[in-house]
């Protein structure tokens, strides 16, 4: 047996209707709203292994889906929660950033002709500014401090 069953109100049914036609919607709030319609107890009430078929999706996703229904309503099935952890920190602060500027329009230790991008992210945690830090990341940082961006 379902342990979270989906009772869509008659508006609440219209509305993801309407949001499934019409609008600038993202693909996966399509797909949810499509899911909701799918599994109310007053509709179609399809099984969760026939929604995630038809859908293109996982089981698990209905589940959770359906649980996030009844737990908090349907804007909150509808809209994306913000991140809690609020992604991967940032190695590059302003600090970092203007040692790396001071590194590279430094001379080069033992007479390279210029500096690479791995020795300048060894040179970075040679000082102890960063733990580690990637070629690549400090590339990006390179290329966006001399584009201007912030």
């Amino acid at each position: 047996m379902k342990k979270h069953l989906v009772r869509l109100a008659e508006a609440e049914r219209t509305e993801l209707r309407a949001f499934t036609r019409s609008g600038t919607r993202s693909a996966q709030a399509i797909t949810r709203a499509r899911l909701l319609l799918m599994a109310d107890q007053q509709g179609e009430s399809r099984n969760d292994a026939d929604i995630a078929k038809a859908l293109g999706i996982t089981v698990p996703t209905v589940e959770v889906t359906r649980k996030r229904y009844v737990q908090h309503g349907l804007q909150a099935v509808l809209q994306r929660a913000p991140r809690q952890d609020k992604g991967i920190p940032q190695k590059v602060d302003g600090r970092v950033e203007a040692q790396l500027i001071s590194l590279a329009c430094s001379q080069t230790p033992n007479g390279e002709s210029s500096w690479t991008l791995q020795m300048l992210s060894d040179e970075l945690v040679r000082l102890q500014l960063v733990d580690s830090i990637s070629r690549e990341t400090v590339r990006k940082t390179l290329k966006k401090i001399r584009s201007g961006r912030t």
